[in-house]
């Protein structure tokens, strides 16, 4: 297999990516600049947060979403929502917004009872392999086998959570071997022009004190549980995070409310496809779903307009004139080859 390759052996393709420009993802139901996030075929997203912070129930809304707007199929590895029906309840419930069992107040009528089955069971596969352990590379074939058996595409994978898979680290250090897991979901992402993503949770983090509560802080993109193998390796991270009820929020405006969520995207790749930054939503538990607010209304996601991937407008960077090089910068001299032993030259501007 070869593993280089010259300019000239992908021209086509460097021509096209010059005529379109680079593009993000499919967007999530929300607004881009609301969410900061998108997904990119052959592309990954890990997410992290505490338990019982939502990022399951986030990353299904999402799910929910893609499937409506694009017709994206999924397979699912969730075994922490629960059994097998249990989740396809709560997919069920997602779509639909009314709880689906029927001994809950306000659930689902028959008739939407047989509608979100039908669209649910057209779009989201889940694995279980019950009392069996497997490894990331036994979950990849299986959604192989689920493409061949059922002559469908998937467009993207769940393994939720990263600990529930098997590991085999032996005597080796745990984040190289984090690192090479991580290498491979992108690697298969790569390779099936799947959208592959990982849950797992961050590692304990001291308690702060603020205002009488007592809670942990907003973790960053190198707390998550494994260190910081999962930044090197990560593309799109997430984090979510519950902030601590009716305490001052960072920016001074107001309190945090019960059932306020902050979406953190940390790490934004590739270029374009997300947007690094913390974005409120609201979790609605009578609908079970997010909404962000503006101009005082509950705005939930859309699901019923496809939005086109647009092109992404890449900025020059602009130069920090306070910090980079003590008010100098250096422009490189490429017009004259330099000896080994030539001392180093740039010509220097004036800021």
């Amino acid at each position: 297999m070869k593993h280089y390759y010259k300019l000239e052996e992908v021209n086509q393709e460097l021509n096209t990516l010059r005529e379109k420009g680079l593009t993000r993802g499919k967007e999530v139901g929300f607004p881009f600049d609301k969410v900061g996030m998108s997904i990119k075929k052959g592309c990954t997203t890990y997410i992290a947060g505490a338990p019982a912070s939502g990022k399951s129930e986030f990353w299904l809304e999402l799910l929910v979403n893609l499937s409506c707007l694009y017709g994206w199929k999924h397979v699912v590895f969730t075994p922490e929502t629960g059994s097998i029906q249990e989740v396809y309840a709560e997919l069920c419930f997602k779509y639909i917004g009314k709880p689906y069992y029927s001994t809950v107040e306000g659930c689902m009528s028959e008739s939407e009872r047989t509608r979100a089955e039908m669209f649910i069971s057209q779009h989201f596969i889940v694995v279980d392999p019950k009392d069996d352990s497997i490894s990331i590379n036994d979950f990849y074939k299986i959604v192989d086998g689920i493409e061949q058996d059922l002559g469908i595409t998937v467009n993207t994978t769940t393994i939720d959570p990263f600990n529930e898979i098997k590991h085999e680290i032996g005597n080796g250090r745990q984040d190289l071997y984090i690192e090479e897991i991580l290498g491979e979901c992108r690697r298969n992402a790569r390779a099936t022009g799947r959208h592959n993503c990982l849950i797992t949770h961050v590692r304990d983090q001291p308690f702060i004190e603020k205002e009488g509560a007592r809670f942990n802080p907003m973790p960053s993109a190198r707390e998550f549980a494994g260190g910081q193998a999962w930044f090197r390796k990560g593309e799109q991270m997430v984090i979510v995070w519950r902030p601590p009820y009716n305490v001052t929020r960072e920016s001074g405006d107001g309190v945090y409310e019960g059932n306020e969520v902050i979406i953190k995207v940390a790490k934004e790749k590739p270029k374009g496809a997300s947007i690094k930054g913390e974005y409120t939503f609201f979790y609605d538990k009578k609908r079970n779903a997010y909404y962000y607010k503006e101009n005082h209304q509950m705005i939930y996601a859309k699901r019923d307009t496809q939005v086109e991937q647009k092109k992404i407008k890449l900025e020059q960077p602009k130069i920090d004139e306070q910090s980079y090089y003590s008010g100098i910068a250096f422009k490189s001299n490429r017009d004259t080859h330099l000896e080994d032993n030539e001392d180093f030259y740039n010509e220097e501007l004036p800021i």
